[in-house]
């Protein structure tokens, strides 16, 4: 005589095990977008929308721009020297200054250095002439060298890009000989974040297909589908 056993263990309930990875899913997808929207929120501060050369001719903009230029503002005596084949604009009077916008991330000027140069003041404002709230950069730069040679110079760097406002004044009766101003641009406009941004958007896109899985499976279609 066979016995029949009848004892009966309850099912496994493997609900937990089908909704854990639907939460987790989720919580990923939630993250990348949490993510992709603060990047969106600095990437609008970051990339100020500068104004077209149609609209703002009087800026200066990345490049070399040679002196004297009309978009640059000279205030004193200053004269126009040419020295072989370069040409610079030169003052001995304390006190004169030029004053000039640009837009970039960096400022720099092309300058004659020697033993008849002396001191200058830079001051660099974040912002444009009406802008109250502007931050302001400023350096004294001392341009006396033992022997005559022409240099560039940084006058400031790691600027927030947008329209700034820079001036620079001779403070000493010594000669301030420019040749140039060197305006550079970096970050330099939008499109140098769309690598980042393409693949923060293909993350999202792989953890919304692995979101809509974990969601079918956790509420069993594909069990049922593949029973019918």
């Amino acid at each position: 005589m066979q016995l029949q056993d009848s004892t009966s263990f309850p099912e496994r309930d493997d609900t937990h095990s089908r909704s854990w990875p639907f939460w987790s899913a989720t919580l990923r997808v939630l993250l990348l977008l949490g993510m992709l929207t603060w990047w969106l929120s600095v990437l609008a501060r970051v990339t100020t929308n500068v104004p077209s050369s149609v609209d703002a001719p009087s800026l200066l903009r990345p490049g070399v721009t040679q002196l004297p230029d009309s978009r640059v503002e000279f205030v004193g005596d200053w004269v126009v020297q040419t020295i072989g084949t370069e040409s610079f604009v030169a003052t001995r009077v304390a006190g004169d200054r030029l004053r000039f916008e640009f837009v970039g991330t960096e400022l720099g000027i092309v300058v004659r250095a020697g033993p008849d140069a002396g001191s200058i003041s830079v001051r660099i404002r974040e912002g444009t002439r009406n802008d109250s709230a502007s931050r302001e950069v400023s350096t004294v730069l001392n341009l006396e060298r033992s022997s005559a040679r022409v240099e560039t110079l940084t006058l400031g760097k790691s600027l927030a890009p947008g329209v700034h406002v820079a001036e620079i004044r001779n403070e000493d009766s010594a000669e301030l000989a420019l040749a140039a101003i060197i305006v550079h641009g970096r970050p330099g406009i939008w499109w140098a974040w769309l690598p980042p941004l393409g693949l923060g958007l293909l993350g999202l896109g792989a953890s919304l297909h692995a979101w809509w899985n974990a969601l079918v499976t956790a509420l069993g279609w594909w069990k049922l589908g593949t029973e019918s």
